[in-house]
């Protein structure tokens, strides 16, 4: 996919829901196909997001780790990525600005998909593993959604598990589809360790980016077009402002 000076210069979250239809796993080629992908790496600078229970880990140093784990696997596969933070400060003076400047990444002109990576915590500190989140009533979102979670359980070797709704920023805000993966429960202390050691962040990394490379090869490209509209972008910031 030919990106313009133009395109490069925009830079600047246990419900049910309907299952859908299993996707069928992504295979990499000599000549992948290429997308365009945001990834939003949760929280950052003073806004440490959630803490780890045994540890004190904070979950925005290991959104960026994985995320920057994630992108790598997506570039290794063709896609273009563009990041809402590289480092691991917020992007915002404040968390208003913050989040007005993540959101206007969230909606570039383009994209072809949105990944939101986060850590989660429960009360219930035996709850454990990953899941995946859409913005409830968005088709393309849950379809994203659910190729992401189905990946992520087959690589752990655990059982399947649906997607689902919910009505957060980063799934409400872009154009594109959007998934919000919470890659474990810092509650837990299992899930606390593994997520800590590289080759389980690995692991979760490549599953990610095999879903969404999933998501992607089965859509119709011309329908992503058609579907992306500046106007609706526009009108989305104002939740923003």
């Amino acid at each position: 996919m030919k990106r313009t000076l133009s395109l490069l210069l925009s830079v600047f979250l246990f419900g049910c829901a309907a299952p859908t239809p299993p996707c069928q796993p992504y295979e990499l080629t000599a000549e992948p196909p290429q997308y365009y992908v945001v990834l939003d790496y949760g929280h950052g600078g003073s806004d440490c997001g959630a803490v780890g229970i045994e540890t004190g880990v904070k979950e925005s140093d290991l959104n960026l780790a994985i995320g920057e784990r994630v992108a790598a696997a997506l570039e290794d596969r063709g896609c273009f990525v563009l990041r809402t933070r590289t480092g691991a400060d917020a992007i915002g003076k404040t968390k208003r600005d913050d989040m007005a400047k993540r959101g206007a990444i969230l909606c570039a002109e383009g994209a072809d998909c949105t990944v939101s990576i986060h850590m989660n915590k429960f009360a219930d500190r035996s709850v454990k593993g990953p899941m995946c989140y859409y913005q409830a009533g968005a088709e393309e979102g849950q379809a994203l959604a659910q190729c992401v979670i189905d990946a992520l359980t087959e690589a752990l070797g655990k059982s399947g598990r649906l997607a689902n709704p919910g009505n957060n920023f980063v799934t409400r805000i872009p154009n594109a589809p959007s998934v919000l993966v919470e890659c474990g429960f810092l509650s837990n202390a299992e899930d606390e360790r593994n997520l800590q050691d590289a080759d389980f962040q690995q692991l979760l990394a490549d599953a990610i980016a095999d879903g969404v490379l999933a998501f992607l090869k089965s859509q119709n490209e011309s329908d992503f077009r058609e579907k992306k509209s500046n106007s609706a972008c526009a009108s989305r910031r104002k939740l923003i402002q």
